[in-house]
């Protein structure tokens, strides 16, 4: 049997170039089309994706739209405040955030406000440039109504009072000469423990004796005490946890410096300075033997284990002295200075780059060099150049703050400031007088310099903004403020013409 098919008549038959619907991409001019379009696609995306990156780096350069579209270039403020959180107010308007916050503002000059209800309000002008990223994270608001409690009654006038570097750590001295007594500031209501060093670590006078700080060592431990008795001086390494180690170096080292400082702040190492011969030497409680190190030293600030900056007359033109940096076994030229009396020397880093600040008093300037090594091993033919002079009268102190930002030069209530991370200077005077015997003020922390004027603890920002008198104190003691800095402790005359250490609350009542 046989199927018959009839033959169709559908147009697939007829048009042989015909193309089933599904396989459109055979057809050359569709696929062209198709090709066209999805390029086209890829396209838009690509400058998509550009556009947004473009915003996007923008932004975090700052760049923004202002009021009348107008492209416009903010920067990025931080703001931070202890105690937090604090009201923010620029040029007198109230913003949404608080300490501590970020904030992007358009470049322009700004009056910054930070309130919180109890305090003192924190003010400082700010400028700002495009692109800027400031920090503000150092405002310190003070209680407008401080409470000081009594803590221990002194029976005597103490010969000394001091904190250790970590500022746990409050040793005053009480008692008998070589007794004393240690707060632990971390744990306040623990009560002081005695501390009395062995009788054959000071040598007995037949007259009046003194306690002076000569430096705190690295372990918070261990500090170099100076002790004067009948003209002399002798200098003793007490031990803080252990008085019973403390022990006279003078006797144990054979020695009688006029001046013993510390190498890179290790209890057991030391710098022997001579004033008669200008001779600096080197010697430990492991190798008792002094080793010369330099001659004719006027003055030296040491640094690590390896690095003394120095002045000499050695070698000198006539009426002037050479600035020396010793790093390792090679000795650099910083400058020459007038021969004087009174030089100013110190070094640290900051940031992982050192800095130099040197000075005399008869020259009424400070110079402050970056890294004047590096300079001169890249070029060992030309002179290290100052990055910035700080000028006082008759400058006679100089210290870097505790964060190594700050470099200050004082005379009395005159001031010169560097800020090394903004490249600025400041200059200015206060109108607060020191008290005696006060010889210039001090840090209280990286950003705000106090000392006691009439009879009163006064506290300024490095640039002499938010000045502020807080509680009294006795002048002849430097005040110690509590690791958190929520308390600060200070010795006080009491109704009865006596000393009492003091604590005085940083926070108000509803915050502590």
């Amino acid at each position: 049997m046989y199927l018959h098919l009839k033959p169709s008549c559908d147009s697939r038959q007829v048009n042989p170039y015909w193309i089933p619907p599904t396989m459109d991409y055979l057809d050359p001019k569709k696929e062209l089309r198709h090709n066209v379009i999805l390029f086209t696609g890829y396209i838009l995306l690509a400058v998509a994706i550009v556009m947004a990156t473009l915003i996007l780096l923008k932004l975090s350069y700052g760049f923004g739209l202002g009021k009348d579209g107008t492209v416009i270039q903010n920067g990025l403020v931080y703001f931070s405040s202890q105690p937090h959180p604090a009201s923010i107010y620029v040029d007198g308007q109230l913003k949404t955030s608080k300490t501590n916050t970020r904030m992007l503002l358009p470049a322009g000059i700004y009056d910054v406000k930070l309130a919180r209800s109890g305090y003192g309000d924190w003010q400082r002008k700010i400028e700002l440039d495009g692109g800027d990223v400031e920090h503000f994270d150092y405002p310190f608001l003070f209680p407008k109504s401080l409470v000081t409690t009594k803590l221990q009654a002194q029976p005597a006038v103490p010969a000394l009072m001091t904190q250790s570097p970590d500022r746990r750590w409050l040793i005053v001295q009480q008692g008998a000469i070589n007794e004393f007594v240690v707060y632990d500031l971390k744990n306040p209501a623990k009560p002081a423990a005695p501390m009395a060093l062995p009788a054959g670590s000071i040598t007995k006078a037949t007259a009046g004796e003194t306690w002076q700080l000569a430096e705190w060592a690295d372990d918070n431990n261990h500090l170099l005490l100076q002790h004067g008795f009948d003209g002399r001086t002798e200098y003793v390494m007490a031990n803080r946890s252990e008085p019973a180690l403390s022990v006279n170096l003078n006797t144990t080292l054979a020695i009688n410096p006029a001046k013993l400082t510390l190498n890179n702040r290790k209890y057991d190492q030391y710098y022997i300075y001579d004033a008669a011969t200008a001779g600096l030497q080197s010697v430990s409680l492991k190798t008792p033997v002094p080793a010369s190190l330099l001659a004719r030293v006027l003055a030296y600030k040491t640094y690590d284990n390896d690095t003394v900056l120095y002045i000499t007359d050695s070698g000198a033109p006539a009426g002037k002295v050479l600035v020396k940096l010793l790093a390792g076994s090679k000795t650099y030229n910083i400058r020459s200075l007038p021969a004087g009396t009174g030089y100013l020397v110190d070094l640290t880093t900051y940031s992982g780059t050192m800095y130099v600040a040197v000075g005399a008093t008869s020259d009424n300037r400070v110079f402050i060099y970056k890294d004047p090594a590096d300079q001169l091993n890249r070029q060992p033919d030309h002179v290290a150049v100052s990055s910035q002079v700080l000028r006082v009268e008759a400058v006679n102190y100089l210290k870097f703050s505790d964060t190594a930002q700050y470099i200050m030069v004082e005379n009395g209530s005159h001031f010169a400031v560097y800020d090394i991370e903004n490249k600025k200077a400041y200059n200015y005077t206060t109108n607060l007088p020191l008290d005696a015997p006060q010889a210039h003020a001090q840090w209280m922390d990286g950003n705000r310099l106090l000392y006691v004027s009439g009879a009163k603890l006064a506290v300024f920002d490095y640039d002499n903004a938010n000045s502020r008198l807080l509680m009294t104190a006795n002048s002849g003691y430097l005040p110690a403020f509590a690791p958190d800095f929520k308390f600060v402790y200070s010795l006080a005359p009491n109704a009865a013409g006596q000393l009492d250490l003091d604590q005085t609350a940083l926070l108000i009542p509803a915050d502590q």
